[in-house]
């Protein structure tokens, strides 16, 4: 049937625009977490014109809405959960994110007005990944339009927050056991020829150093939190160097991916005024953590070393706040690799790659809270989180042919 699918799909250009177009029209700002109510409005509409059964869900409960800042708790954080019952014993879940990052002043138009040029398609969302939120309704579309039954039962869960941690999102409904399925496709990760089998984790730090204020005529009365703060980094820049030594054992395409990273200083904050000592210094640290590492081990060498710092030197006090967000894993024979994995051969003409990618992905939270198999793939796309964010009426079609075909072939 993908031959079939594939030539049906093609015929579906005005259904991707305009349904992108809407998608994309809606700023699901992750933060502070803007319109999430009005997104899943949308997409519900969307699913109930395809036959789906759906349910909204709003998070309420306090265990994980203290996951987000403070300040963004007063935004609502909503989910849309839609089924398709066909009788089967097996359900595949396809997991979609709707929030979106900020967009900068570098975009070349609108971010939130979809932009068509030939067959690009321009704006903030489309490749990260509203685009594969289309795809995925798209082969629903095809399916039901052909008549042709799937093999499973598809359920279809549509998140917020995936761009901060998740928890809000699809954290809920696996703690909650909500989704009912046997597998789960992510559609956030690989594209064309490349199916995403492992992600790395993070740890997020926030790390204070506290010294004394004085004036800064007299700046020897006081501590300089700034220059302590310095001093951390030239241990932690070293230990930096030893840790991407560390490397995973699944393919990358960038072997900045394959190994263990560290970034410091993405936040930085202190001082209250230009002619004062420092009484603070805040800034934080992104430890990437691969699949084959100990995400508390990883956590606790470099706690151990900001604290080693702040002993030795004596002067100053440091307090660091952590935040653990799980890597995830699934073995290239699993199953679902080889079914898909077959799907894509069969389209490309050739044995896809199974990579490992370099950011993270909410299918660890399926796979390790929910302990469902899970593997992300989704459409590809240019400029993710950058300007003029962009993806192709091409690659959303390829995409929901390959769908529409994973929803027929029982694993």
């Amino acid at each position: 049937m993908l031959k079939k699918f594939k030539v049906e799909i093609k015929k579906e250009r005005k259904y991707i625009i305009e349904t992108l177009g809407r998608f994309v029209a809606v700023p699901t700002l992750s933060n502070p977490g803007l319109n999430y109510k009005l997104m899943v409005n949308i997409l519900e509409k969307e699913c109930k014109k395809l036959g789906l059964i759906t349910k909204q869900f709003l998070v309420k409960d306090k265990k994980f809405l203290k996951t987000i800042p403070a300040e963004n708790q007063k935004y609502p954080r909503w989910i849309l959960m839609a089924h398709w019952n066909t009788g089967a014993k097996k359900t595949l879940h396809f997991n979609g994110h709707f929030d979106v990052v900020p967009a900068s002043n570098g975009f070349t138009g609108d971010p939130f007005k979809l932009r068509v040029k030939k067959d690009v398609l321009i704006g903030r969302g489309t490749a990260d990944m509203k685009g594969s939120i289309v795809a995925m309704l798209l082969a629903v579309k095809i399916l039901k339009k052909l008549g042709v039954k799937p093999a499973w039962n598809l359920e279809f869960s549509f998140v917020p927050d995936e761009e901060i941690s998740g928890q809000c999102g699809s954290g809920y409904l696996c703690h909650k056991k909500i989704p009912k399925a046997d597998v789960v496709i992510e559609g956030d990760g690989g594209g064309g020829n490349v199916l995403t089998v492992a992600h790395r984790g993070i740890v997020n730090f926030d790390v204070t150093v506290h010294g004394k204020p004085a004036h800064a005529g007299r700046h020897t009365d006081g501590v300089n939190a700034f220059l302590k703060a310095i001093k951390i980094v030239e241990e932690l820049e070293k230990f930096r160097k030893i840790l991407e030594k560390r490397k995973t054992k699944y393919k990358t395409d960038k072997w900045i991916s394959s190994v263990a990273t560290m970034m410091i200083g993405g936040v930085t904050e202190g001082g209250i005024k230009s002619n004062a000592v420092p009484d603070k210094f805040m800034f934080t640290i992104d430890r990437r953590i691969l699949p084959e590492e100990n995400i508390v081990k990883a956590r606790n060498e470099i706690v151990k070393l900001i604290q080693n710092v702040a002993k030795k030197d004596g002067k100053f006090k440091v307090s660091i706040k952590t935040e653990d967000i799980i890597s995830g894993s699934i073995p290239t024979t699993a199953p679902i690799c080889t079914l898909l994995a077959g799907i894509l051969k069969e389209f490309y003409g050739k044995t896809p790659e199974m990579i490992l990618t370099g950011g993270r992905l909410d299918s660890a939270l399926f796979s390790t809270v929910l302990k469902k198999p899970a593997v992300a793939y989704g459409i590809s796309g240019k400029n993710i989180h950058g300007d003029d964010e962009c993806t192709t009426v091409g690659n959303i079609s390829d995409t929901a042919s390959i769908f529409a075909e994973l929803m027929i072939k029982a694993n």
